[in-house]
């Protein structure tokens, strides 16, 4: 197995998570980590025997040429790290909302085409253990065509008044997009778009609740919903079916699915690695062209493209 550098650029929580994903895997070699404090590059390029700290992106991608750069920034500066890293001829791993906006997406994904690099969105609940086995039971025809889907991610977040993220990116884009994914995921492509925000928080400035009316081109209907200010929220995912239907609750991480020639409730227990590290370690195997990425780039385009409707929608523009 050939080994692959990676440089991880964004040393805030997501980057930390995606560092000990590289780390557990083998044939990686965790070449460098960039980030404008450079006081925590150097503390997290510490953790890795071997690691280059930098404060800049331009100097980090002229020190050597990447495999893979791991993109861990905020929405707002994704595209301008993205686009230089794929301009630097590095594959090209971008954590969610895959820039701020449906336009910025587009751009890179005309990019990474142009330049025969691979580009994906960091869709980690494509890669959840249970999301994985009730997709594979809609593929097997076990609940037949998807009819109706629900994604609730809800809860009670006390550090949005202070987190930065919250203070310029709302809970569409950095919450509901999963579900966008997931429905696209297991109904296919989106045909309406229908969308209510509103901020029960008053300390923020952007959205705290967003819900969502998609229809997508085989008839199914979904409601994505997410909210930051909601104690005893919960974070569940519903797909329901022709012939059947099944249920992932994220809290207490059961699964329970009824099939037509079983239709009776059952419980599954879907273990192995995390969502972070199947997506990681799928993304590598994609780079060496072992199988396709879990989520494309246009796969990330089109989930931007559905919060640019949404947030028209919201201020009279759609």
């Amino acid at each position: 197995m050939s080994e692959l550098s990676i440089a991880i650029i964004g040393a805030g929580a997501a980057g930390h998570v995606h560092l000990q994903c590289w780390r557990n895997m083998s044939g990686i070699r965790i070449a460098a980590v960039c980030d404008t404090d450079a006081l925590e590059a150097a503390k997290m390029a510490g953790e890795v025997t071997g690691t280059a700290a930098f404060k800049d992106v331009s100097t980090m991608l002229r020190s050597e040429r990447f495999d893979i750069v791991d993109v861990c920034v905020p929405a707002a500066v994704q595209l301008e790290v993205c686009r230089a890293a794929l301009n630097a001829g590095a594959h090209v791993l971008c954590e969610s909302p895959f820039t701020a906006s449906a336009d910025a997406a587009d751009a890179l994904v005309r990019l990474a085409e142009l330049k025969e690099r691979l580009l994906a969105p960091v869709f980690c609940h494509r890669s959840h253990p249970p999301v994985l086995f009730a997709k594979d039971l809609l593929d097997q025809d076990e609940i037949g065509r998807p009819t109706m889907f629900r994604c609730r991610f809800s809860g009670y977040w006390d550090e949005a008044s202070s987190d930065e993220r919250a203070s310029t990116q709302g809970a569409l884009r950095s919450t509901a997009i999963h579900g966008i994914d997931l429905f696209r995921y297991f109904c296919g492509n989106i045909t309406s778009i229908s969308g209510q925000l509103a901020t029960a928080n008053p300390d923020l400035k952007v959205e705290d609740t967003a819900a969502l009316l998609l229809r997508a081109e085989n008839g199914a209907i979904g409601v994505v919903e997410t909210s930051w200010s909601s104690p005893g929220g919960r974070s569940v995912l519903e797909v329901y079916g022709s012939a059947g239907a099944v249920i992932v609750d994220y809290d207490t991480g059961a699964l329970r699915y009824l099939t037509a020639d079983h239709p009776v409730w059952r419980h599954h227990d879907e273990g192995g690695p995390n969502r972070f590290e199947r997506l990681i370690a799928s993304f590598a195997d994609s780079v060496r062209g072992l199988q396709k990425p879990t989520a494309t780039a246009a796969d990330g385009a089109a989930a931007a493209d559905v919060c640019d409707i949404v947030y028209a929608q919201a201020t009279g523009q759609a």
